[in-house]
């Protein structure tokens, strides 16, 4: 279930400059709107283990990119998606977007349009997901940058069990975590390098083609694939099943 919040600066420049740690912004941004929600809670915790949603931003085009200042200048709109399996959450994130509309929100940029994306119920049992922005995995040796796909499949299957347990445990979604998925060698990823709270993250980027049951394809489509989907990482689209 997904939602998408587009946004423009107040005053029509054309195009805008933006951090490359943009990132952080809009975790921020989703702490807004889940503020009037009982979900809030979770960032009062010392320890609030997994994010039950994951994000994305993008942006209408990318003109430039400026490794010394660290910013972009992008064309609007700037574009957030927020995916969760869970409805109410789901809601509550909708409703405080509407009641945000015509307003500055992030950065200087005012909510124009909050569109309920269309339900995608996975049904088949593989799967070719992109991952339009990037997608951060941990293994024992650090983060992986998708060139060992036997790490990556580890990788994948130990997120996906330690995250589905989590959100089971604390906020009653449908239990995955005893299925695996396999990860199929003919997906084509490579290496992104992110800018992230001041310094660096190594990511995965491209397209993954995952085999396994319709409703772990569905949690990970839902959720986000490996770690920090609360901060914007993982989050995918559905090319094809099949």
């Amino acid at each position: 279930m997904r939602v998408k919040i587009s946004m423009f600066p107040r005053e029509d420049t054309g195009v805008i400059n933006i951090s490359l740690d943009f990132r952080r912004h809009f975790i921020s941004f989703t702490k807004t709107l889940l503020q009037s929600t009982p979900f809030f809670s979770r960032f009062d915790e010392t320890r609030p283990g997994y994010s039950p949603y994951v994000f994305h931003v993008s942006f209408g085009k990318i003109h430039n990119i400026d490794f010394t200042s660290k910013t972009m200048t992008v064309r609007p709109p700037v574009t957030y998606i927020f995916s969760t399996g869970i409805p109410d959450l789901l809601a509550g994130v909708c409703n405080a977007a509407i009641a945000w509309k015509g307003k500055e929100a992030v950065l200087g940029l005012v909510i124009d349009k909050v569109e309920l994306l269309p339900f995608r119920q996975l049904r088949k049992c593989h799967v070719h997901f992109r991952i339009p922005g990037h997608a951060v995995f941990r293994a024992r040796e650090g983060y992986l940058d998708g060139r060992n796909m036997a790490a990556l499949e580890e990788a994948v299957n130990c997120h996906l069990a330690t995250r589905s347990e989590f959100l089971s445990r604390y906020y009653g979604t449908y239990p995955v975590a005893k299925e695996k998925v396999r990860l199929a060698c003919d997906s084509v990823l490579k290496k992104g390098v992110c800018y992230h709270y001041g310094g660096t993250l190594t990511t995965v980027r491209g397209d993954i083609y995952l085999t396994g049951s319709p409703v772990v394809l569905q949690f990970l489509y839902d959720y986000g694939l490996g770690v920090r989907a609360g901060q914007g990482f993982g989050y995918v689209e559905v090319v094809r099943e099949w």
